[in-house]
């Protein structure tokens, strides 16, 4: 469903807005309130959740499709082997450009793709002993998206996990010479 909706944002958006509108009518008048009242209430907010659900749907993925363009990947990176206390479970946003056995990694601050901080060389990546998993719970916590999955990679600086779409990694993989899958 989750997919069918990703391809179909308009569509999911009427859908969307036309449930609200059907729960806040029937609401509307458990409530009370007369007919005309819950009628416009209820398309008002129909209007307002629909719009909101296709404008945050639609924003993210065209501006990662602007930044594909260009040879860089929206990503989430974080080193899950890191000391206690070092962050190493959240996972930081940011812009890849994939290379040969390296990444350069620049963060962003949100998903207006606007960077944040120096940019940071991954070097000496391969492929670790771990499949390709989806995200879970708590990564869906830190807003990594729930179509993601993650990569495990060996680097210079230890193991790192990568977070991002199944077209995304698999750019990766073959720009660092991977062959996990």
């Amino acid at each position: 469903m989750r997919k069918w909706g990703g391809m179909h944002p308009a569509l999911r958006a009427v859908l969307v807005g036309a449930a609200a509108c059907a729960v806040i009518l029937a609401a509307g008048l458990i409530a009370g309130e007369s007919l005309e009242d819950a009628i416009a209430n209820a398309v008002f907010y129909a209007l307002m959740i629909g719009g909101g659900v296709f404008f945050l749907t639609k924003r993210f993925p065209t501006a990662a499709e602007k930044l594909d363009e260009h040879g860089t990947l929206v990503i989430f990176l974080r080193f899950p082997g890191s000391p206690p206390g070092s962050l190493s479970s959240i996972w930081r946003m940011g812009i890849a450009r994939p290379g040969a056995e390296r990444i350069d990694f620049q963060p962003i601050v949100d998903d207006t793709l606007i960077p944040n901080g120096r940019s940071k060389a991954l070097t000496g990546l391969g492929a670790a002993a771990i499949p390709t998993r989806k995200t879970d719970r708590h990564d869906h916590q830190q807003d990594v998206p729930l179509d993601f999955q993650i990569l495990t990679l060996d680097s210079d600086d230890g193991v790192i996990e990568i977070a991002a779409s199944r077209a995304t990694l698999q750019k990766i993989e073959r720009a660092v010479g991977s062959a996990s899958s």
